[in-house]
């Protein structure tokens, strides 16, 4: 009975302390989560455009230049309202007569809180064309 009562007494269960170092964390981490994820989000949007224009690329008929495939990829960027990433964040490889590689890279900065900002780097590449 006595062992029971001990027992009892000295589980109490989570203190103050540790109650407000939850919090604090969860603050912390939430906050990131509210302040990145749109970042993750916008370029999640940006590669599907990408992929959607690979696919969809005929350079027979759309003209088959680095220019004409950035013209095609800005269009799309435009009309899905992406205004972050520009033209000048891609690179277009010419990598065979038909066949370009198209490479985005591109960061952004987001302010978090206090004079501390995030700096998230995004990087994707797609083959275009066929052989």
């Amino acid at each position: 009975m006595s062992m029971t009562t001990g027992l009892a007494a000295r589980q109490r269960g989570l203190g103050f302390s540790s109650l407000i170092t939850i919090i604090a964390l969860a603050a912390f981490f939430g906050t990131i989560l509210l302040k990145v994820g749109p970042l993750y989000m916008s370029f999640w949007t940006v590669r599907s455009i990408i992929e959607d224009m690979a696919e969809s690329y005929d350079p027979s008929k759309d003209g088959g230049s680095t220019r004409a495939i950035l013209t095609s990829i800005e269009k799309r960027l435009d009309v899905n309202g992406v205004e972050h990433v520009k033209g000048s964040d891609f690179e277009i490889e010419r990598t065979g007569e038909r066949r370009f590689k198209v490479i985005l890279n591109y960061e952004q900065r987001v302010h978090l809180f206090f004079n501390i900002d995030a700096v998230v780097a995004f990087s994707h590449q797609v083959e275009v064309g066929s052989e």
